[in-house]
């Protein structure tokens, strides 16, 4: 028994060994033959392509679109898509150029359809085809189409060919896309009872809305607490300089200020001097004079701070600053004509401009100091006012120069 099926196996393994050795020939196809598989249709589109393309020809179709819209029902006045697709054969030395320009939205006409807009889309080369891509957005306007079928009419695609090495096109060819139908339906649906659309909000939309505001508040949170410290440094730097860091410490007055203090007690002197010029006023004009002597060459001045009713006393000058905190200085300074000339004797300072404001300053204060304390009888009116006159535009010019922003320019 074990003899017998040991040789039934041994027959049946020769004959498995002999299928493998004779199928591959069995297999092969004779010579001059092709697989009908491989065939491809027969007939007259068979016909019409040729075995063996021709110098500046090709063996296939050069170019093929189609449509492709996202609905094939419409209401009047509705908005849909429609895609246009082709593909162009670019194959060696052999290219298919289509008129793209005919193709934008601007110059097709799809009557009685209306292109509202249009978008190419980034071309798809998949060898030996390039694919190009429109999207449409098309609506129909008119109400005469209510129940109908209608067609988006056929599309003509101008192409030719161009043949590599050549300077020259080959005459235009035209690819015709076929109709594509569209049902027009009526404006409002006959079975609906309510003519009001519904909403397009969705969860999802009302969600991304929710996270979008969310994080616009957090960021807006953070500007505004920012916005804060800002705020808050400035009113503290803008404070810094009405407060009294210690005890002993005040922040003197400007130049600017206690030049319009000097100005002012020159025009008391003027309208005093109208009935006679004393060694009083002479005085009083030198002490401002003085003060404007002593910030044209940086001296420092005297401040005494004091109150709105303190008395001025000889020699010095009353000034006032500051406008949400007013305050009030006795002025004086020791400026004499001698150290004017002294300065101006110096020929590498002051500057040609600061020296024709110390100048006058100079002459103004020996003809005052004359008047205050010279032995002459009477006092020349005529030279006090010419000096008066003289120091007053120089203090003038010299306040103007410490005003923002000619200190800076100056």
């Amino acid at each position: 028994m074990k003899k017998l099926v040991g040789g039934w196996w041994l027959v049946v393994g020769g004959g498995c060994l002999a299928l493998m050795v004779v199928a591959p020939a069995l297999a092969q196809t004779p010579p001059g033959t092709r697989s009908p598989q491989l065939a491809g249709p027969a007939g007259p589109a068979r016909q019409a392509q040729p075995g063996t393309a021709k110098p500046g020809e090709i063996a296939t179709v050069p170019i093929k679109c189609w449509w492709k819209a996202d609905r094939t029902a419409v209401r009047v006045g509705e908005r849909f898509g429609l895609t246009l697709t082709c593909g162009v054969v670019e194959a060696g030395p052999v290219t298919v150029v289509p008129a793209i320009n005919q193709l934008e939205g601007g110059a097709l006409a799809l009557t009685p359809f209306e292109v509202v807009s249009s978008v190419r889309r980034e071309d798809v080369v998949s060898s030996p085809w390039r694919y190009f891509q429109f999207e449409y957005v098309l609506r129909v306007l008119s109400d005469g189409f209510f129940g109908q079928d209608i067609n988006i009419p056929a599309l003509t695609v101008t192409y030719n060919i161009k043949v590599e090495g050549s300077d020259s096109e080959g005459r235009d060819q035209s690819y015709i896309l076929p109709a594509l139908p569209m049902k027009v339906l009526s404006v409002v649906p006959r079975g609906a009872d309510d003519i009001r659309d519904a909403s397009e909000q969705t969860f999802a939309l009302i969600e991304s809305r929710r996270f979008r505001s969310s994080v616009d508040m957090v960021v807006a949170g953070v500007l505004f607490a920012g916005a804060l410290v800002c705020v808050g440094l400035a009113l503290v730097a803008g404070t810094a300089r009405f407060r009294t860091r210690t005890s002993g410490s005040v922040k003197p007055m400007p130049a600017t200020a206690m030049l319009s203090g000097s100005l002012k007690a020159l025009e008391d002197v003027r309208s005093q001097a109208v009935s006679g010029w004393t060694p009083e006023l002479a005085r009083q004009a030198m002490s401002a004079l003085r003060v404007g002597g002593a910030i044209a060459i940086n001296r420092p001045v005297g401040q005494e701070f004091v109150s709105s009713d303190a008395p001025v006393r000889p020699g010095q000058v009353a000034a006032r600053t500051g406008l949400l905190r007013p305050r009030r200085a006795l002025l004086a300074a020791s400026t004499t004509a001698p150290a004017l000339d002294k300065v101006l004797a110096n020929g590498h300072a002051p500057s040609a401009k600061r020296r024709a404001l110390i100048q006058p300053l100079a002459e103004s204060l020996r003809a005052f100091n004359s008047a205050s304390y010279g032995r002459t009888g009477e006092a020349d009116a005529i030279a006090l006012n010419a000096a008066l006159s003289d120091g007053t535009e120089a203090i003038k010019r010299l306040r103007t120069s410490t005003v923002w922003p000619m200190r800076y320019f100056g």
